[in-house]
């Protein structure tokens, strides 16, 4: 669902430019539905953070974003804001908005807060990373998002920074495992690629 905001639009803009007359159809689902809609030969292509891949599916990985701080404005000190990044160890006694511990990059994020010894305080817990986002910029807590969804942070309304220890959160193309690629998938592949790279490294 992070995708759909920022970065799959703009790919679309260079895809529809190559692909006139391609029809495309775009849902916004998590991890087990898009697993779901591809092993049933519902859909050619789902793209995803971190998921585990199950026999059936074959995976690519298109870029390497990062979990970021999205703090809203005031909420952290302002030397932390001014050098651009937080520790993880700093964030145990701000309120945080939670990613569900079920959802691969809220899974990610438990397992480093364990390996740092920090105890999060969620006040709210969500499924979305827009949600989280969202729930920031109305001033909750902090939310721990990747960088594909920070994209759509409001810079008048929050501080977005590097998180330390950096939290790795994989882009995943996925696809039926057995077929061919059509060009219009390679080419999806591709725009989405340059998108991503462009946006988040």
């Amino acid at each position: 669902m992070a995708l759909t905001h920022e970065v799959l639009p703009r790919a679309l803009v260079a895809f529809r430019r190559k692909h006139p007359k391609v029809t495309i159809h775009v849902e916004a689902l998590h991890t087990p539905q898009i697993v779901s809609k591809l092993l049933l030969r519902e859909a050619d292509i789902g793209f995803a953070f971190s998921p585990v891949v199950p026999p059936g599916l074959t995976h690519e990985t298109l870029a390497d974003s990062r979990m970021v701080c999205v703090a809203p404005k005031g909420l952290l000190p302002p030397a932390v804001v001014r050098a651009g990044a937080v520790e993880l160890t700093a964030l145990g006694d701000v309120p945080v908005i939670a990613l569900d511990a079920r959802d691969p990059v809220g899974l990610s994020l438990s397992q480093a807060c364990r390996e740092a010894g920090v105890g999060l305080q969620a006040v709210v817990t969500v499924q979305t990373y827009h949600a989280a986002l969202a729930m920031a910029q109305h001033g909750l807590g902090v939310a721990l998002v990747d960088g594909c969804t920070a994209l759509s942070a409001d810079a008048s309304k929050v501080d977005v920074l590097a998180l330390q220890p950096e939290l790795p959160v994989p882009v995943r193309a996925l696809r039926p495992a057995e077929g061919r690629e059509s060009v219009a998938v390679r080419s999806m592949l591709r725009c989405v690629q340059q998108v991503l790279m462009a946006a988040v490294g």
